[in-house]
């Protein structure tokens, strides 16, 4: 398995660690404590055409470790390679990009961008081990309570990539249970890993919330999602009966990474309901972009597509079929679905074109409040279309929201 660490902008070549020094250390400002998940986007990023022809052409020769189309790149300027690169980063998937852009012919990547590149692939790498000592200290705290410890996507699901330390994880979700046990609708150990953490002194949140989704605290710099269960059953009228399926199919495997630890894993079926209703879930709320239709691929690449029978007729298996035919297009995988080719079409603007969440700076008060009870009318509405969500328990939520914090009820973000 080969790294892609820092880029020689004289020969073209990628070096090894050693031969790097110390001054072009550029620090990636996207990775952080913060999980990308939890980030709404802003919509900076005005994608150019040709730029998101670049970007899906370099991660599908990436993820299927084959020939990239060299015409997609001709005519292409400094611009449509920044605008490239801006488009990567903010779907967290410039280390696969590169994987596949440090082998075009001399003179096509611009030097800068692909020092820019080569710095962002070396820390996903840094990112990716650190997580894996900090999930495989956490899987051996509990294994001595006799708890089982499954790490949900994230630096497990990444095995399923050609290059693991370059699908980058925000933070790290994983869900408990009494070893050898089934759950049924939520874990069964959730608060005695909550107060576990307590007692080590970490700030854990949501923990006194009995039915909340996940709590979360701050495990030696990696975000942790502890999770209680593992869909919005609260927000999505299907998901009840989704995230029962979940429970009962987990069925943990052991997985190896990078650097030799072992964790436990979901099974194949968990992934192709979780990984899909994960990406559904950003669709339908934010948040949805590139790397979500990565994870997609790379699930049907390695297990191949079988939509549960239980869970058919749901607005899910609608949405798991676009996804499906999305991927088959951008990515070249080879399972495709019964086609909805404007639902398809919604899906994707939504991957590269993200609606912004910026309030104009110029707007007062009353303006403010005004703009986003329009924006959460337009969410709510959308939610409603796509998933049977309830308008008026999302405005209920999102008022008790702000009632807890005032201020950000006219906050500009």
């Amino acid at each position: 398995m080969n790294i892609i660490t820092p880029y020689d902008s004289q020969t073209g070549r990628v070096l090894s660690t050693n031969q790097v020094s110390p001054d072009k250390n550029i620090r990636r400002n996207f990775l952080s404590s913060t999980s990308v998940d939890k980030v709404e986007k802003v919509g900076n990023t005005s994608p150019s055409e040709k730029s998101v022809k670049m970007l899906l052409n370099l991660v599908k020769a990436s993820l299927n470790e084959g020939k990239i189309d060299e015409s997609v790149f001709k005519g292409a300027n400094y611009h449509d390679w920044s605008n490239l690169l801006e488009i990567a980063n903010e779907s967290t998937v410039t280390g696969m990009a590169f994987d596949a852009a440090h082998k075009l012919p001399k003179g096509t990547l611009p030097t800068g961008i692909a020092l820019k590149m080569a710095e962002f692939a070396r820390e996903e790498e840094k990112e990716h081990a650190r997580q894996e000592k900090i999930i495989g200290e956490l899987t051996e705290k509990l294994a001595k309570k006799d708890t089982e410890l499954i790490q949900l996507k994230g630096i497990g699901f990444s095995m399923n990539y050609p290059v693991p330390q370059h699908r980058y994880g925000g933070d790290i979700d994983v869900f408990t249970r009494k070893k050898g046990t089934v759950t049924e609708g939520y874990s069964n150990t959730w608060d005695m890993f909550n107060q576990m953490m307590l007692d080590e002194g970490c700030d854990v949140e949501d923990y006194k919330r009995k039915h909340h989704k996940h709590s979360e605290f701050d495990y030696k710099g990696v975000r942790i999602e502890n999770h209680n269960y593992f869909l919005n059953k609260e927000r999505m009228p299907e998901s009840r009966k989704i995230d029962a399926y979940l429970h009962k199919n987990i069925n943990p495997r052991v997985q190896i990474l990078p650097n030799g630890t072992k964790i436990l894993v979901p099974s194949k079926e968990f992934n192709t309901v979780f990984m899909a209703h994960h990406a559904f879930q950003h669709f339908v709320f934010g948040g949805i972009d590139i790397h979500h239709l990565t994870d997609w691929g790379m699930q049907i690449k390695n297990d191949g597509f079988n939509f549960p029978e239980e869970l058919k007729g749901t607005k899910f298996e609608k949405f798991t079929y676009a996804l499906t035919n999305l991927s088959h297009k951008y990515l070249g995988t080879k399972p495709t679905a019964p086609q909805d080719k404007e639902y398809e079409e919604k899906i994707f603007k939504k991957l590269i074109y993200p609606q912004s969440e910026e309030v104009p700076m110029y707007y007062n008060k009353v303006q403010t409040f005004a703009y986003k009870v329009k924006r959460l009318y337009t969410k709510a509405k959308f939610a409603q279309e796509y998933t049977g969500a309830s308008m008026v328990r999302m405005f209920t939520d999102a008022g008790l929201i702000k009632l807890a914090n005032p201020k950000a009820i006219f906050r500009k973000l």
